[in-house]
Parts: structure tokens; C-alpha cells; sequence
């Protein structure tokens, strides 16, 4: 296939705009789909996984390819919901050009700015879409007029709405100058322009001519010259200007009655930029580390990046990726370079929402399928074994919100790992790990919702029902202060060999972050050397379950100094229960007290928000360290008691209404304040008497 007839193109949005709804206008229109897919009844081509049906948005990224115009059109369709943003910022990546969806009473969102920014990281040429112009209170003009304002774009209007709210009925396309009016079967049908709207669109046609003109010098010349531009020539600057990033085209429609789905679609091909437009792709040799590029045509050595993986219980495991070079046909071998394995594989699957599709031939900017690869996963490169390139992938986001799962039901402990496996190879934005102190399996998602819709995902694709709680704190116990002569001597007798062992101990604290130092200082043979390993075992037991709160003790030394043995009753055991008993006494002894893992926060929130954020983390017992401003946001970078931001994420989102966000590291431990360390050193004891 033609390189320069392929647009390879990501919706992006935030939640409620209607993103999905266009996509599905836009495959109608394109008769890709027999029916117009409704997202509100469970229709939807793209959101076809049971958690989306029920929620009403998309989790995960979904694709079709469509035509139009003799040009394939590769759709994504990414999640609008902040808790997926890893999913959005992983389809830019691989992303030719975007439609950036809005709401025409509500185009400016918490999230807009995040997700905007995250387009022009990458810097992408996209088109605005107006959506939702039959609702009430929607304004075109006003919409437009936030964005510029919020965004700071140049936004030029390529479509006009004839209407609004209830009376909106089409719109007018300023580059065709024609209009476009719905019909009650879903389609839409050209008609004249309103004669009450002429005078409007010919200044809005004037300004669109200026901007194509601005954008090629030879267009420019000759509009300043007063000629007229031709359609064509229009088309030509309006599209150097877009992939120049000059300025964003806007148009407008209703989605869910596929208003402006064929009108954005002409946007597509004649404005955004194919594969071949985008440029060679860079990557690096494998061996060399050296910089190389591969040419987006069909005859360059063949490069694809795998940005996405779906498993199924069922169907097995398909490698999503994204073709930049070459021609790709079924039944080959391509090297990936990350696990430096070479992977065989059969058909080339197009994926169409639920379903997948062979083709026998696919090329730069189509987005295909390789089923069962065995050592590919998200991120890897897969490339002419003759031609070898490592692409880059991208930084996602870290998680923010943790819970402890555990199996409802005994026995299920290797399916829950299992199943996690497989959802981690599926999202790259789950964390597992287990506490080793705690003892816990800890889950880590971008927010509540990801977290629910997991647990969801894990009941209905693997059969296993779990349960989520907060996970325990992980607090240490130490001392602070020096105990000189501690003794305890242990001696058991209950007919035949009787036990006995004494040990004599010094015990004194060691800096934060030393854990744990044993000193033998005997003297004399008051203690024979065979038994000392026995006394300093027994001393690393002791230290994992601390007398305190029975949390592990850290930073501590113990002097072994002297102690008494028994020639018949003297043994390992006995000299390993007399250090065990002998740490614990000297510990109570040497104001033992608790200490509290603090975590690093990194808070980034609008200026006006500033001042909530700090004060709720003076409540949390933090310490602001520093502020960078940034442009409309300002940076807080704070030390806080992980015990107070278990779940930040979620008051955060109340605070900022959805617009902070932030990252949180483990930076040391610090003493528990004492009116707090009592309260935990109940529970703890409560918690032990509960079993």
C-alpha cells in the first residue's frame, strides 16, 4: 500500500466530549461499520470490553482502520480518562497526527491542558473538533475562544455550524464552501449555503485564505498580489501551515447523529500528514549503539515499534505494533533486538474493535497484529534480522494509588499471580510487587477507577475473585539511647539435659540507614567460641520482630562481651534463645520508639490551588521543601509521612477538581511522633491478640 495514502491517526479527548461517538460516526460514514455504534447503549464498535460497556468510557485503546477517498484512514481511539492517560500517551507515540476532541459548552476540562501538552510533546499537527453542538448552551464561537485562550493557539476555523443547541441541523465547510445538513437516516446530504449566514462565511473564508496563504511563500506573493487561490493551493498552505504547526485547524459537529463525521474526514486526508510526510523514523543499532533511520516507504528494511499488548484467556497473546518501514507479510522471522531473540510468526492481523482480520500485506502507518509471539512484549522493537534498529518507546506515568490484594478463596494464590502477569503484560501502568516486611501483594494503578476495573478484568478474564485493603504501613522500631550490661541468662530443667546459657550484652544505637552491627568481644572462655554464630543468629531473629510493636528493628549495635556456659547443658539452642530474650530486654530497656517510612512528593497543581495543597499537607504532618513556578502551575516538592498519602490521589483529584498531579518515591524513615506512636503500638498489640 501507497505510504502517502495511509493517515494514521489517535482521538484523544477528556471523559464526556464524545471522542468514541465521532470515531463511530466516522467508521459509519465511511460504511466501515453497517450501523452507527452508540456508546450510551452499549453498541459501540470500539468499546467492546465488558468493563466499557458498563462504565460508558474506554479503558483501553481501541482500532480500525476505515477508507476514505481511496486513503486509509488508521483510527485509535484512546481513553479519555485520566486514570488511562498511559494508554493515550503510549497511541501518541506511535501516532502520525490527531483529532482533539472537545465539548462545545465545556471545551476546556481539568485534564485539557495534560493531554494537550502531551500532543505537542510529541509534536503532532492536529484538528479540533467542536463536539456535542446540538446540546443546549452550546457556542461555537465560545468554544473556540476558551481554547485559544486556555491552550494558547492559534485556532482557525474550517467549519461553521448552521445552528446550535436544538436548532443545530449542519454546518458549512469552509474549504469546499459548501453545506452539509443531517437527514433522519443518520447520513448527511450537500445543500446550499444559509443566505443568512453568506456574509459570515465569506469573512471566515477570507481569513482561511490568509492563513493557507501565510504559510508558502509563493501563495503569500500571489494573495497579497490579489489573486484568487485555487481550492487546491488552499489545501496546499492550509496543510504546510498544520504540519508546520503554525496553526490548528477547528470544525464542529454532533457525533451521535453524525453531524461532521465526513466533513473531519476530508480534513484528515487533505490536512494531516501521511507516514511519508512525518519523515524517516530514528532509531539506534543494537550493537553499535549508533544512530540510524529507516525511510517510511514499503521498500525500506522493515522497523515497527510493538506499543501494545492484549491477552486473552482464549485466544491467546496478539503484539500490537505500529509499522514505520518495510512491508510486513504473514509467515516470517523478525529479530527483536531488546530480547535479542528471533521471532517466528503466521498471519498479519488487522484489528476492527473486537475482531481481527488477516491481510497479506501491510506497510508504514498501518497498525497490525502478530499473535503468540513468545519473547516480545510492550516497548520492544521488531525488525529485518538483516537490518537491526531498537526504537525508543516511551516514559509512563508512575502510579499513584496502591491497595494489598489477597484471593477471596484459599487456593488461589498462584491464579491471582497468574492473572496479574498477564494484566501487567496488558498495562504497562500496574505495578505488583510484595512488601517483604509486610508480607503483602501490593497492586499500584493511576486511580481508583483503573484499580476497579483490574479487579473487574480479573474476575471476568481469569475466573479469580480478590480483595483489596489498605496495606500496612511498614514501620521499624529502633532505640535512642545506650544499655550497658544487659544479662539475661536462660536455664530450663525438666529431667534429663537440662538448657543453659548466659549472654552479656552492651546494646547501643548506630546512625539512620546502618541496620545492624555485631561486635564479639570475649574475653576469657566464660563462653566457649563454637557457641558466638548461635548468639548472633539468634540476634537476627530477634531483630525481625522488634519487643515494641513486633515491626522489624534497624540501626542497632550489640557489644557480645561475656556470659556463662555449662560444660553438659550448654548448647546452640540455648545460647540462640538467651540472645533472642537478652536483645528484646535490652531493647525495652534502651527507649526503644518507632519510626515511619516519609516519601518524596513532587505536586504539580494550578496557581489558584497552590495555597489549598499546602495547607492540607501541613495537616498531613508534611514539610513543604520548595516551589518552582511553572506557566499557570506551580511545583510543590514536600516530605510527607507515607502513612497520611495512602490515598492522595484521590483527595488531590477533590482539591485541584482533577487538575494536580503527582509522583512520590520513598525518601527515609523518621521517628513516629509519641501521641501517634502509642495508638499504632496498641493496634499492633490488638491487632496480634485477634490472631
Amino acid at each position: 500500500m501507497d505510504a502517502e495514502r495511509i493517515r494514521n491517526l489517535a482521538l484523544v479527548s477528556t471523559t464526556g466530549a464524545g471522542k468514541t461517538s465521532l470515531a463511530e460516526a466516522m467508521l459509519f460514514s465511511a460504511k466501515a461499520v453497517s450501523r452507527l455504534g452508540s456508546v450510551d447503549e452499549g453498541t459501540a464498535t470500539l468499546d467492546f470490553e465488558a468493563e466499557e460497556t458498563k462504565r460508558k468510557l474506554s479503558i483501553t485503546t481501541a482500532f480500525h482502520p476505515l477508507q476514505w477517498r481511496k486513503t486509509t484512514v488508521q483510527l485509535m481511539d484512546t481513553p479519555g480518562e485520566d486514570n488511562f492517560v498511559g494508554e493515550t500517551k503510549v497511541a501518541l507515540r506511535v501516532a502520525d497526527s490527531v483529532v482533539f476532541v472537545v465539548d462545545a459548552v465545556d471545551p476546556v476540562k481539568p485534564q485539557t491542558l495534560k493531554v494537550w501538552s502531551m500532543v505537542r510533546e510529541r509534536g503532532l499537527p492536529a484538528v479540533f473538533f467542536v463536539n456535542r453542538m446540538d446540546r443546549e448552551r452550546a457556542s461555537f464561537d465560545a468554544a473556540v475562544e476558551t481554547l485559544k485562550e486556555a491552550l494558547e493557539l492559534r485556532l482557525v476555523p474550517v467549519a461553521v455550524p448552521i445552528g446550535a443547541a436544538e436548532s443545530f441541523r449542519g454546518l458549512v465547510d469552509l474549504v469546499r464552501m459548501k453545506a452539509f445538513l443531517a437527514k433522519d437516516d443518520g447520513t448527511v446530504e450537500a445543500a446550499e449555503i444559509p443566505a443568512e449566514m453568506a456574509e459570515t462565511v465569506q469573512e471566515l473564508r477570507g481569513n482561511l485564505v490568509e492563513y493557507a496563504a501565510e504559510s508558502d511563500d509563493g501563495l503569500l506573493e500571489k494573495f497579497l498580489e490579489g489573486e484568487d487561490l485555487t481550492p487546491e493551493e488552499i489545501v496546499q498552505g492550509l496543510r504546510a501551515g498544520i504540519s508546520g504547526g503554525g496553526f490548528v485547524p477547528v470544525c464542529c459537529g454532533a457525533a451521535v447523529r453524525n453531524i461532521g463525521a465526513s466533513t473531519l474526514l476530508d480534513l484528515v486526508v487533505d490536512f494531516l500528514p501521511s507516514p511519508v510526510d512525518r519523515g524517516p523514523v530514528t532509531g539506534r543499532d543494537p550493537k553499535t549503539g549508533e544512530e540510524v533511520t529507516r525511510e517510511p516507504t514499503a521498500e525500506a528494511p522493515f522497523s515497527a515499534l510493538v506499543f501494545k499488548t492484549i491477552t486473552d484467556p482464549y485466544a491467546g497473546r496478539l503484539s500490537v505494533l505500529r509499522i514505520f518501514s518495510g512491508t510486513l507479510r504473514p509467515d516470517g522471522n523478525l529479530l527483536n533486538p531488546n530480547s535479542g531473540a528471533t521471532e517466528r510468526y503466521g498471519q498479519v492481523l488487522s484489528l476492527e474493535g473486537a475482531s481481527q482480520k488477516p491481510v497479506e500485506a501491510a506497510g508504514p502507518g498501518q497498525v497490525v497484529a502478530l499473535a503468540k509471539l513468545k519473547e516480545t512484549a510492550t516497548g520492544h522493537t521488531l525488525c529485518a534480522p538483516e537490518a537491526p534498529i531498537r526504537l525508543e518507546f516511551v516514559e509512563l506515568p508512575t502510579p499513584v494509588l496502591s491497595y494489598a490484594i489477597k484471593p477471596k478463596s484459599r487456593g488461589d494464590e498462584e491464579k491471582i499471580a497468574q492473572a496479574l502477569s498477564r494484566l501487567q503484560e496488558e498495562d504497562l501502568t500496574l505495578k505488583v510487587r510484595r512488601n517483604p516486611q509486610t508480607r503483602e501483594l501490593i497492586i499500584s494503578g493511576m486511580g481508583q477507577i483503573h484499580i476497579d476495573t483490574l479487579v473487574e478484568r480479573m474476575a471476568r478474564k481469569f475466573g479469580v475473585q480478590v480483595a483489596l485493603s489498605e496495606p500496612r504501613i511498614p514501620y521499624l522500631e529502633t532505640i535512642s539511647t545506650t544499655k550497658k550490661g544487659v544479662i539475661y541468662r536462660h536455664k530450663k530443667q525438666t529431667g534429663g539435659a537440662g538448657q543453659f546459657a548466659e549472654v552479656h550484652f552492651d546494646i547501643s544505637p548506630l546512625p539512620r540507614g546502618r541496620g545492624f552491627e555485631f561486635e564479639e568481644a570475649l574475653v576469657g572462655m566464660n563462653v566457649p567460641r563454637n557457641f558466638v554464630p548461635a548468639v548472633e543468629k539468634g540476634l537476627h531473629e530477634a531483630m525481625e520482630s522488634g519487643p515494641l510493636a513486633g515491626y522489624p528493628v534497624v540501626d542497632v549495635k550489640v557489644r557480645f562481651y561475656d556470659g556463662k556456659s555449662h560444660e553438659v547443658d550448654s548448647s546452640e539452642m540455648a545460647f540462640k534463645i538467651a540472645a533472642i530474650q537478652c536483645f528484646k530486654k535490652g531493647v525495652l530497656e534502651a527507649r526503644p520508639k518507632l519510626l515511619e517510612p516519609i516519601v518524596k512528593m513532587t505536586i504539580t497543581v494550578p496557581d489558584d490551588a497552590v495555597g489549598d495543597i499546602i495547607g492540607d499537607l501541613n495537616g498531613r504532618r508534611g514539610k513543604v521543601m520548595g516551589m518552582k513556578p511553572g506557566h499557570g502551575f506551580q511545583v510543590v516538592e514536600a516530605l510527607v509521612p507515607l502513612a497520611e498519602v495512602q490515598k492522595y490521589a484521590l483527595d488531590l483529584n477533590s482539591l485541584t477538581a482533577g487538575r494536580g498531579t503527582f509522583t512520590m518515591e520513598p525518601a527515609h524513615y523518621e521517628a513516629v511522633p509519641p501521641n501517634l506512636a502509642e495508638k499504632i503500638v496498641a493496634a499492633a498489640k490488638a491487632a496480634k491478640e485477634e490472631g
